[in-house]
């Protein structure tokens, strides 16, 4: 039984050391400490595929150039046609709040035309002031979108021996309702290289 004592403490210091090895902590989610999956999108590479298009658009002056300022903007859902399943609203929301901040438009948010407003707490307020105003909110354009945004995520996948790589591309547009012309155009793309189980920092 003294024997064993040194063996029992040894591998209790050793579980000790790999519980502290593995110990979670918070990172910078801009940092460079993020996982890195070869095989699956991660929330650095949501972020850069908004980043890349909001920039687009802004540095393009559309948005200045727009007749109503801030303009009323409708975002349509994204098109994932990649291999993953996730709720693409992680890209689409990064996207609404980057263009909000550039006070050049604002998202409708009471708006029934495609199956129901988003707020509909804001949908009846609405509803009731203009009842009490004479005002038929039905027959009024102030839910009308000046413009429309469409987007399409897609993947490509290659591999070349061990090493295999995949692109994520973010298509987007954003059309004009009063003339039904797209007035802007962007791309936006990130590409993934390594072994099929390689996890990355």
């Amino acid at each position: 039984m003294r024997h064993l004592a040194p063996i029992a403490a040894s591998l209790t210091a050793l579980s000790l050391t790999l519980a502290s090895c593995n110990q979670a902590k918070y990172v910078d989610p801009k940092g460079n400490e993020l996982v890195v999956n070869v095989d699956r999108m991660n929330i650095q590479d949501w972020s850069m595929l908004a980043d890349q298009v909001v920039q687009s658009m802004v540095s393009s002056g559309t948005l200045a150039r727009l007749p109503n300022q801030p303009a009323g903007l409708l975002l349509n859902p994204c098109v994932n046609t990649t291999t993953q399943q996730f709720d693409t609203d992680a890209i689409i929301k990064k996207i609404r709040i980057a263009l909000l901040n550039t006070g050049r438009v604002e998202v409708i948010m009471a708006d029934d035309m495609f199956g129901g407003a988003e707020d509909r707490i804001a949908r009846e307020a609405q509803r009731r002031k203009d009842r009490a105003a004479g005002v038929d909110t039905d027959a009024s354009n102030k839910n009308v979108p000046d413009v429309t945004i469409t987007a399409k995520l897609l993947e490509d996948r290659t591999r070349a021996g061990s090493t295999r790589q995949v692109a994520y591309i973010l298509q987007m547009s954003l059309t004009n309702t009063s003339t039904g012309r797209s007035v802007w155009e962007g791309e936006a793309q990130i590409v993934k290289q390594g072994d099929k189980a390689s996890v990355g920092f």
